[in-house]
This record gives C-alpha cells, sequence and structure tokens, in this order.
C-alpha cells in the first residue's frame, strides 16, 4: 500500500487494493499474500475528508470481509503505525506479524464514530468484550506489545517484519489451513464475563446517546447475531453515526484544527529552536507560562518583582502533577532546574524568546539581536515596545490556563519576518496547541469573537431577561460556562475595559451594566465560594435597582428564545469580522470558540450549527431583537446575502 506519508486509504487505494487481491487469486502461482506498507507506515486508516462526501466503494467493510475470504492466505505485515480502517485491514487477514513499539488504535471515537470496518466484531471474538471495549472506547495508542493484543499476533519482531510476515505466509499456504477472524471465538469463551463487561459499561454510560454507546450496542451484537448480521448492525450504526449532527461537528473541528496549521507565507520560513524564555513582569499568568515551557524542556528565566510568589506556583503545580501521578518527581525537579529568577539584563542577554507582561520596566537593558519579543495580551503595547526596540514586536495571547490550554493567537505587523512568525507558531504548534493569526486591531481575535456574545447576555438581561436562565440559555448554545458567568470569572472590570478598547464594540447599557457591578462586588451575578461560583441570593434586589435608575433601556419582547438570540448575536457578530477580514479562515471562528472559550466539540461552534440549522431563521431572530440592540443584532449584509442566494458558511 503506496499513498503519501501515511497510505491512507483512500477510494483509489482501496481500489487497486481490492484488483491486486483478486489478480492474486487468479494467479496460480501465487500460493499466498502479504499486505504491507510502504515505508514506515501501515496505514493510517480513511482521510477524515471522505465522511462528509458519498461513501466511494470498495468501502473498509467491504475490503476487510475480500481479505477474509479470500481462497489463499492472507498475512498483514505490520511494519509501522496501523490506525482506524488500517487496524481493521489488519484484523481481517489471516496471520498478523508486527514490528514491536509501532502504533495501533481505533480512534473513530475520537471524532464522534464507531468503527465502519469490522472491529467491533472481530475484536471481541480475538480479545473479549473488556479489552475490545477498552481499546475502542478509548481511541488511544497502543503497542502490540501490550498484553490485552497478545491473541492477536503470530509474531512480534525489532526488525523488519517481512522476513517474518513471508515465512507466516509460506507455512499457512503448505499447511492449507489457516483461521480466519469471523471464526474466532476465543473472546466468547467466558459468557458471563463478557456479558458483566458489557453490563458494566452500559451502567457507567447511562441514558447516554452517542458514539460511546453505540460502539457498546455494536460489541454486544458481536455475542448475539450471526457474523454477517453483526458485520451488518455495525454497518447500519456507522452509517448513522457518520450522518450525526455530534460526529459532522466533530469532524469540523478536527479539520478547522489542521487548517490552523497552515500560515501563509511561512512555506520557505526556517522556525528558529528557541531554548531560552524570558519571562518579564507580575502577572499572575506568567507561572503557567513557565510551566508551559519547562514542560517543552525549555530554560526559563524569570524577571519580576514577584517572583518569589510565582516560583512558589510553578512549584505546586509540578508538585500536583506528581501527586497524581502524571509526573515522576525526578522529572519534576529536572523540569523546576531549568528555572531561575534573574535580573533584566540578565536575562536579555541570553533569551531566545521573550514574553512581555503588558507594562513591564526593562530600563535601558536591550535583548539579543536576533531574539524574538512579545508583549502578551495587548496589540497597542507591542507596538509601543516595537517603536522603542525598533524591531517587530508581535502580541501573543496564550488561552489559560496558559499551562494546558490548547490555543494561542498572535497580531504581528506586515513587515515582521516569516521565520519570527515561524518560530512562534512552531514553538506552540510542537505541544499540539492551535495557533491562530489576528487582525492587527483593537482587541486581539478571540477578544472579538466574544464580545458579541458576552455583549447579548448583558443586553438581554438589561432588557429583562433573568439572568441564570441566560446563562442557561448559553449553555445550551454550546459553552461550557455561561456568559454571564465568564465575565465575572474574568472580572467585570477587566471585561468592561477590554470592551471599551474595541472600536464599535459595546452598546451603551451593556457597559453601563457591567460600570455598576464593577464598582462593588456584591453587584455580581454569582459569588465565589468553597463550592466554585453559585448564585448571589441578591442579584434580583441590586437588579432591580439598577434597571430602576436607568433610562431608556429597551424592553425584551415576549416570546424570544434566549437561546436563538446568543447565537444570533454570535453569528451577526462573526459575519461582520469576515466581511472585515479580521480573520485569516472561517473556521478559525468556530476553533477560537471550541479551544478557547469551551464551546462544546460535539456543537462544532456557532457557525457551523448555524449552517446546520440554516440561517434564514436566525436571520427572522435578528429582525425581532433590532429594537434591543442594533448594534448587535442589526443584520450584517453578509448574512442577508448568503440567505439570499443559499451560501453556508462551510
Amino acid at each position: 500500500m503506496s499513498r503519501g506519508r501515511a497510505n491512507a486509504l483512500t477510494p483509489s487505494l482501496r481500489q487497486a487494493l481490492a484488483n491486486a487481491l483478486e489478480r492474486a487469486v487468479q494467479q496460480t502461482e501465487v500460493v499466498a499474500v502479504v499486505l504491507r506498507g510502504a515505508g514506515d507506515v501501515f496505514s493510517s486508516g480513511v482521510d477524515i475528508a471522505e465522511y462528509d462526501t458519498p461513501l466511494a466503494e470498495p468501502w473498509i467493510g467491504t475490503l476487510a470481509r475480500q481479505i477474509e475470504t479470500l481462497p489463499k492466505p492472507v498475512v498483514a505485515c505490520l511494519n509501522g503505525a496501523a490506525l482506524g480502517a488500517g487496524f481493521e485491514i489488519a484484523l481481517a487477514a489471516h496471520g498478523r506479524v508486527a514490528r514491536a513499539g509501532l502504533r495501533l488504535a481505533q480512534p473513530e471515537i475520537s471524532l464522534g464514530l464507531v468503527p465502519g470496518g469490522g472491529a467491533t466484531q472481530r475484536l471481541p471474538r480475538m480479545l473479549g468484550a473488556q479489552a475490545a471495549l477498552e481499546i475502542m472506547l478509548s481511541g488511544r495508542a497502543i503497542a502490540p506489545e501490550d498484553p490485552r493484543l497478545r491473541r492477536i499476533f503470530d509474531n512480534l519482531t525489532d526488525a523488519d517484519p517481512l522476513d517474518s510476515a513471508l515465512s507466516l505466509a509460506r507455512r499457512l499456504a503448505e499447511d492449507g489451513r489457516w483461521t480466519r477472524s469471523c471464526d474466532m471465538e476465543r473472546g466468547f469463551s467466558d459468557p458471563d464475563g463478557y456479558q458483566k463487561a458489557v453490563g458494566t459499561v452500559f451502567e457507567r454510560l447511562g441514558s447516554q446517546n452517542g458514539a460511546e454507546t453505540d460502539i457498546l450496542r455494536c460489541v454486544e451484537a458481536a455475542q448475539l447475531l450471526p457474523f454477517e448480521q453483526g458485520l451488518a448492525f455495525e454497518q447500519t450504526v456507522f452509517e448513522e453515526r457518520v450522518a450525526s449532527p455530534e460526529a459532522r461537528a466533530i469532524r469540523h473541528v478536527y479539520t478547522a484544527e489542521r487548517r490552523a496549521g497552515i500560515h501563509p507565507g511561512l512555506e520557505r520560513a526556517i522556525a528558529r529552536d528557541l531554548r531560552r524564555v524570558a519571562l518579564i513582569g507580575e502577572e499572575v499568568q506568567l507561572a503557567q507560562l513557565a510551566v508551559f515551557f519547562l514542560d517543552q524542556g525549555r530554560a526559563v528565566w524569570l524577571v519580576s518583582a514577584r517572583s518569589a510568589m510565582l516560583i512558589a506556583r510553578v512549584t505546586a503545580i509540578y508538585d500536583a502533577a506528581v501527586s497524581r501521578g502524571r509526573l515522576t518527581a525526578a522529572a519534576g525537579d529536572a523540569a523546576l532546574s531549568r528555572l531561575r529568577d534573574v535580573r533584566v539584563e540578565q536575562a536579555l542577554s541570553v533569551a531566545d524568546l521573550v514574553l512581555e507582561a503588558q507594562g513591564a520596566e526593562i530600563g535601558a537593558a536591550r535583548p539579543q539581536a536576533d531574539a524574538i519579543w512579545c508583549v502578551l495580551d495587548h496589540i497597542e503595547a507591542a507596538q509601543a515596545r516595537a517603536t522603542e526596540l525598533g524591531r517587530p514586536v508581535p502580541a501573543l495571547r496564550i488561552y489559560r490556563p496558559a499551562h494546558s490550554s490548547q490555543l494561542a493567537e498572535f497580531a504581528a505587523t506586515e513587515d515582521t519576518p516569516a521565520e519570527v512568525i515561524a518560530s512562534l507558531v512552531g514553538c506552540f504548534t510542537a505541544s499540539g496547541r492551535s495557533v491562530l493569526r489576528s487582525a492587527l486591531r483593537p482587541g486581539l481575535l478571540g477578544h472579538r469573537v466574544m464580545l458579541p456574545g458576552l455583549c447579548a447576555a448583558l443586553m438581554l438581561v438589561a432588557a429583562g431577561a433573568d439572568p441564570f436562565e441566560t446563562d442557561r440559555a448559553a449553555n445550551a448554545l454550546g459553552f461550557g460556562r455561561g456568559l454571564l458567568q465568564t465575565i465575572q470569572t474574568e472580572g467585570a472590570g477587566t471585561v468592561l475595559t477590554r470592551l471599551q478598547q474595541i472600536e464599535n464594540g459595546a452598546p451603551g447599557p451593556a457597559l453601563a451594566l457591567l460600570d455598576h457591578m464593577a464598582r462593588s462586588e456584591a453587584n455580581g451575578f454569582y459569588v465565589s465560594g468553597h463550592e466554585g461560583m453559585t448564585r448571589n441570593p441578591k442579584v434580583g434586589l441590586w437588579l432591580a435597582e439598577w434597571r430602576e435608575a436607568q433610562r431608556g433601556l429597551p424592553h425584551l419582547s415576549p416570546g424570544v428564545s434566549l437561546r436563538d438570540a446568543l447565537h444570533a448575536a454570535l453569528v451577526n457578530g462573526a459575519a461582520r469580522m469576515i466581511d472585515a477580514r479580521e480573520v485569516t479562515r472561517v473556521s478559525d471562528i468556530d476553533l477560537c470558540l471550541v479551544r478557547g472559550y469551551g464551546f462544546a466539540r460535539n456543537k462544532g461552534g456557532p457557525l457551523l450549527q448555524a449552517d446546520l440549522r440554516g440561517l434564514l431563521p436566525l436571520l427572522r431572530v435578528t429582525k425581532r431583537l433590532v429594537d434591543v440592540s442594533d448594534s448587535l443584532w442589526q443584520p450584517a449584509p453578509l448574512i442577508e446575502d448568503m440567505v439570499k442566494y443559499g451560501r453556508r458558511f462551510y
């Protein structure tokens, strides 16, 4: 199998493989077949993009069944990773030889899918229900040495497995008999244990109705149904799951993550290895950033008047990781040994990367000539520092918590060297983070994306909506945390300042409500305590008094869906950003909300939801809410054009 670096099972490769197998049957001089991947990968499985088109024949299930029923022995020679459908092809063979240490996985669960090539029927026959479920429900890669897989492989070798695979293929041909996966029943040898394993997972899942439950139903069917009927059941469930909104949303986010890794203009740029990082300033976030860089094996120089406190926080993070078994004590000590508290002159004399919290003092100290300097979270401060240093200074935002967040974004001027941007992007993508590019406008990308949602929540409350119903509406839309709760977590004063800085930003009543909240901790929707954030019992009183003191507040019409109102504001605001070319690609908006603000991955983001639902209903919602705030709900021209011509975001 030879397709690119990963031998993806594209329609053309599947057809070529099916044809080759048919020729092998017809040619009398062929006594057996060995199947392996070109290069150092067996197969990465099906290209995810294929799931959004009609599935081409031969599909994986058809191909696997052709292998399984071939009248000549087929041996899978696993010379590298076998993932998803690639692993399923190997399971259908009559023998399997693998190189030790390779990666095997059924990762479909991470895409909201079930395997579609027979894994839910073959793995239980080989391994039993418990091991099969552990492999398919985790989606994580395992090695062939894993004890759970001992029944799958005929031989494991540290060398190239081809000679061993050829030897096995010849022996099976000479013996004239071999065992097909469909005839294996070792996994059914303990029927009660099989049913207990299935029942235990059913209890854990409860009333959930997603891909996990579907996989469980298929594994249960493997014991109850004849093999052919079990395959048919799996295929039916697979096709339903592929077409489900949940799976489509997860694929959408997955694709958006891959697109975010493509930054135009960097094709020939050579990224530098930023081994030494200077963190300058007083922000508590610097402790999390220190952990992020230390985890990557980089040295961190900390320049701060609060260095003792920051170092204590870093130490606490590592101590917690060690106590939970996520890290060995030796690894924690090694990371902390690379953290130093130094003066600014010393840090700047050695640092490859300097990250400055806004307002940091550096005096006359200057960085190395080729050091990359960034200012955290603030475009205007980055531009001011660029003028002072006489070099481009990108603004950089690492979403919180910085040591574990999966998203970063930057804003850079056109004269910023490509190698500087490539180095920044590479620094974060190497650890699995998505990196988005923000337009050079007041407020970074995430702040501008969230502005319509936060303001819409405030305006709905100002217009008479219950704040907690408003937050429940945000949860129903897809946010893990209510938008009003998000405001209080960040601080009403912080959000107020940010919204005031963004041009054409928040409507007046929203700013007035935020200002009122910022003046007193008592004026909040929630209160913080030992149990986290809980409802403020006095919210009704202070909110009624505030509304009474205001003049000209809008009134919310009866029957307006709060969920639809929030959704319409977010989509309307996003359409304006797209029209103004503030984003590199449309999918960056959904990805920003999913990875940066906790929007549910299985809902894909508000723009995908708008596509699934249809833009016309949202357009009608915006028109009903114009009187509440025209800056939020006056229909964007792009939305009206898309409705007129039947277009979608994706």
